[in-house]
């Protein structure tokens, strides 16, 4: 059965990492912003060169999977794959293109969900 992926959150920053690959455990800030997610949940970060600029282009696009909650603002998560095939890397340590090449700051993370697809109705005369 084919499915259907739904964003579910977007833009979440990341306050803090910890651990070694491939897993780890991820603090976001603001409030409340990984309540909706659940184990299972993909997780897709751009990285882009440090200092390039929000704008710049997309380097690599990594894939992390949800495999644990700990509370409405830690998550743990494990490394997936890259589009840029650069191996597994912290989600601390992807640069978002904005901030310094010396002082970068952290990519956001966007929070997918596989649902299965919507049935199509019939309409009957």
């Amino acid at each position: 059965m084919d499915m259907d992926q739904v964003t579910i959150v977007s833009d979440v920053a990341v306050s803090s990492c910890s651990g070694s690959g491939p897993a780890y455990t991820v603090n976001y800030s603001g409030g409340d912003p990984v309540i909706k997610v659940s184990v299972g949940d993909e997780v897709t970060v751009n990285k882009r060169a440090a200092g390039a600029g929000g704008g710049s282009n997309i380097l690599s696009v990594y894939t992390y999977k949800v495999t644990g909650y700990t509370d409405s603002d830690t998550l743990t998560l494990t490394y997936v794959s890259d589009t840029g095939t650069n191996g597994d890397d912290s989600p601390c340590d992807l640069p978002s293109g904005t901030g310094s090449s010396g002082s970068p700051n952290k990519a956001s993370h966007t929070f997918k969900r596989y649902v299965s697809p919507s049935f199509m109705l019939i309409a009957f005369p």
